[in-house]
């Protein structure tokens, strides 16, 4: 006989007879009579008051008993239990779709000095949108028919829309007031002995080699060949749909857009143009260096947006005055039109990982078009793209002191061939809330009244026009000033642009989400630099991440994934060469170790780098701390605390600007609408609040419980005036390290390791420097020499940091020791010296410094 898989209902069936109307002791119906008919308390009572009443009386609706019994006890059966969690089961499903949601910070929101930009494109939704995966297009074909859903790819490109139109500005840039002045004054020069048709063909040239001739056809077909080409390549290509959504609002209001990604590879604007076509935005014109305009390449350029421009405007030391009045003119005409563009803050790709330092000279441009009139507005699209892998390989020659490859055609064709024959994980691109750039032109300028631009009212606010048609082109320039950095004069002008490209980039790294291979880097050269077991590796993961979430930033793969999955992947995609395994007992005892030699710790230092900005002002608080106890970090876990250093507020702050000044070219440290001082305060009290960071009781220390009552009656005491008259009134709170406790201790070492390579690097340049005090060096010669000796350094086991022999490192030292008018440089011939200064003080005050910060 079978067996039934279902339980009994039996003990269901009883529990309900159970509930049914139940005789005076608790039983069933109590039976009277010597018949079967049953009668009831109830009916006793029916009969009674008829007897009085007469047979007026009707039984009330839903009457309820005036005493009711407790029901009893009934015990419960493991059936029965199964039996309840079947009918729970069948009745309410047990996962909801609100079970699959997984909360993660919203990335990419505009800054609070543009609260009008701030609130403007956000729905009441926008932050809960997911991220969706470019590649997979299966989802936006459900519902589609048999012969779709089969070739999705095809189907989903088909699709597209992708007719927007494209104004030729060939004659308009020609013709425009700015290139026929210039070389009006190009024949008034006496050197020059050319006509003027010569120099009208030349400009036509200039252009010809310079603009895009975007097609549509073209980039329905790169849509349909990415989908299948990236798919070999990518695991996925992610972006946030939120983001998005706020990118496809801005692209319709008739206000050209500028996009501005960081650019680490050369498949950034790719990527970029790829995505804006899958969501039907039009694609932007895309400054290009003229090291890419080789054949075939160029071609496939110009159709996707792309216009080439050269690296160095001017011709040896003679201003090319009709290059500048082309390229400058071809971007004004280009918004005039409303047209989108897209071009790198940076100029060239980063060599290690970090944002460089903005290069306002294509931004000088836009800001011209926005103050002459030419564009009402122009809305600024911050962009992060971070890899998983990096498909233009390493920059290892580079930082080795090899010269770059110059790209050509069978370059390009063996990148492509030794590309396609790798797996690079995934990609995540961040496209940050649209603001405007009138709004931040006006956050950015002391003094600056709202509408104080010419053009348009405050606000383009949204209102649509028609993109296709130009805005009337304002031929009253002020003068034939072109490009930002040789020829702008007003001083306020230059640093206003300069503070814009600092903004956009400190926008762009806050809203980029480090990748499971940034985060393993970063835990094994600043906690496991000789390596660890998967099971510490897997806990100090889960710490790590732990702490880049509680700051508000978002990781670039799914949170609820297990460490040991991501570390496996992370170290697949870093390779063996990077990263190795021991196999041990177990997994969890198999031991992975980095590689600490040169120069695969320069790659490896390229993928840790980009996490350096999550903890970038408490490693420099930490630092500064370190310095003023001039604590020893090699032995702090093995020795015995001494007597502890005390340190004020003010003291820690100092120093920390003091180390902010010489890192000024290696990190963004705030945007500039925010005081530097300030957000190095808010740090601090984070240490304190974390209590790595103790205060020392003072006189009257006791009348404030925390160190916020402190702080305030610290301001209180200083804006009131009778508060100088009697200097005993507040004493400022004194600190010291927290190193009885054995995680502040391991905490602090953590926080130092961050950083101390860089300043070993500029240890050594510091150095270096003091040798010139001898005599004069020419730049290249001392580059040279100051590389072969961190280098050396490094092989003879003396350096505590092998990157620190990274030659991009040492050259942004040696610009960070001009800044600080250590050296100065002057040209002799073609040949540029270097010199010490006077200033032989504030260089020894550096080393000394330092010195304290060593590993």
């Amino acid at each position: 006989m079978p067996v039934s898989v279902l339980p009994s209902l039996d003990p269901v069936f009883a529990k309900w007879e159970s509930r049914g109307p139940k005789g005076p002791t608790g039983g069933a119906p109590q039976q009277t009579g010597g018949g079967d008919h049953l009668v009831t308390n109830g009916d006793r009572a029916r009969q009674k008051w008829r007897e009085k009443l007469g047979n007026n009386v009707q039984q009330l609706k839903m009457r309820r008993t005036r005493e009711r019994e407790k029901p009893r006890k009934v015990a419960i059966s493991s059936e029965t239990i199964i039996s309840n969690t079947i009918a729970q089961f069948k009745t309410m499903p047990t996962v909801m779709p609100e079970h699959f949601n997984t909360h993660r910070p919203f990335m990419g929101t505009c800054c609070s000095c543009m609260p009008n930009s701030q609130k403007d494109l956000v729905v009441a939704n926008t932050s809960l949108e997911g991220m969706r995966n470019i590649l997979d297009v299966r989802h936006e074909m459900r519902g589609s028919g048999i012969l779709a859903r089969q070739f999705a790819t095809a189907a989903y490109t088909w699709r597209i829309r992708c007719a927007h139109k494209y104004p030729d500005v060939h004659l308009a840039t020609l013709t425009s007031q700015r290139v026929v002045d210039a070389i009006h004054a190009e024949l008034l020069a006496e050197e020059v002995r050319q006509s003027q048709k010569e120099m009208e063909k030349r400009a036509k040239r200039i252009l010809d080699n310079m603009k895009s001739q975007i097609s549509n056809g073209l980039t329905r077909f790169a849509v349909w060949f990415l989908h299948h080409f990236l798919s070999l390549l990518l695991g996925g290509l992610h972006v946030n749909k939120g983001q998005m959504k706020m990118v496809k609002a801005a692209s319709q209001r008739g206000v050209p857009l500028l996009f501005l990604p960081l650019h680490k590879s050369h498949l950034d604007y790719i990527l970029i143009t790829f995505i804006l076509g899958n969501f039907d935005i039009k694609n932007p014109n895309i400054a290009a260096g003229d090291n890419l305009n080789i054949p075939f390449f160029s071609y496939l350029m110009r159709g996707l947006g792309g216009y080439f421009i050269r690296r160095k405007l001017d011709r040896g030391d003679k201003k090319d005055s009709i290059y500048r009045a082309v390229l400058h003119s071809y971007m004004e005409q280009l918004l005039c039109y409303g047209e989108f563009m897209e071009f790198f803050l940076e100029g060239g790709r980063s060599r290690t990982g970090k944002a460089l330092q903005p290069k306002g000279g294509l931004l000088s441009v836009i800001m011209d078009s926005l103050n002459n009139g030419v564009v009402e507005d122009v809305y600024m699209v911050p962009i992060s793209i971070s890899y998983e892998k990096l498909l233009d390989g390493n920059f290892n020659p580079e930082h080795m002191g090899m010269p770059k490859k110059k790209e050509s055609f069978w370059g390009a064709v063996r990148s492509i061939w030794s590309v396609m024959r790798s797996h690079y994980g995934n990609v995540r691109v961040d496209f940050a809330q649209p603001f405007s750039l009138r709004e931040c032109v006006q956050a950015l300028t002391p003094g600056s009244p709202r509408g104080s631009l010419r053009g348009s009212p405050e606000s383009s606010g949204g209102e649509c026009s028609d993109p296709c048609s130009p805005r009337p082109l304002c031929r009253a320039y002020s003068s034939n000033t072109s490009l930002y950095g040789t020829d702008v004069v007003v001083e306020d002008e230059r640093r206003v642009i300069n503070n814009i490209g600092l903004h956009v980039l400190h926008t762009c790294v806050q809203t980029s989400a480090p990748m499971c291979t940034n985060l393993l880097a970063f835990l094994f050269l600043t906690k496991h630099r000789q390596g660890a077991t998967m099971e510490q590796l897997m806990s100090d993961f889960n710490w790590l991440r732990g702490e880049v979430i509680i700051r508000k930033r978002d990781l670039g793969f799914s949170p609820n994934t297990s460490s040991k999955d991501v570390i496996m992947y992370a170290q697949s995609l870093l390779g063996d060469k990077l990263v190795t395994i021991s196999r041990g007992s177990s997994s969890l005892q198999d031991r992975l170790t980095p590689c600490m030699e040169i120069p695969g710790m320069f790659e490896l230092c390229y993928y840790s780098n980009q996490v350096i900005s999550v903890f970038l002002l408490e490693s420099i608080i930490v630092s500064a701390v370190v310095s003023l106890c001039d604590i020893n970090m090699s032995t702090l876990a093995s020795s015995v605390p001494g007597e502890a250093i005390l340190m004020t507020r003010e003291e820690i702050l100092q120093t920390a600007q003091q180390l902010c000044d010489l890192l000024r070219y290696e990190f963004i440290f705030v945007p500039p609408c925010v005081e530097l001082e300030d957000a190095l305060a808010d740090n601090l009290d984070r240490l304190i609040t974390s209590e790595l960071l103790k205060t020392e009781d003072t006189q009257c220390s006791s009348s404030y419980d925390n160190v916020y009552d402190r702080q305030w009656a610290s301001r209180l005491s200083d804006s009131l005036s009778w508060a100088q008259e009697d200097e005993e009134i507040y004493h400022e709170d004194q600190f010291r390290v927290n190193i009885e406790r054995e995680d502040c201790r391991e905490k602090l070492q953590w926080f130092h390791s961050i950083l101390a390579p860089f300043f070993e690097a500029y240890l050594v340049t510091a150095h270096q420097v003091d040798k010139l005090a001898e005599g004069e060096m020419p730049e290249d010669d001392f580059m040279k020499t100051l590389h072969k000796q961190a280098t050396t350094r490094v092989q003879d086991g003396v350096a505590s940091y092998a990157e620190s022999a990274s030659l991009e490192t040492l050259r942004t030292a040696v610009r960070s020791y001009k800044h600080l008018n250590i050296l100065d440089n002057y040209k002799a011939g073609n040949v540029t010296m270097l010199e010490l200064t006077d200033r032989t003080d504030l260089l020894h005050q550096h080393i000394h410094l330092l010195q304290t910060l060593r590993g």
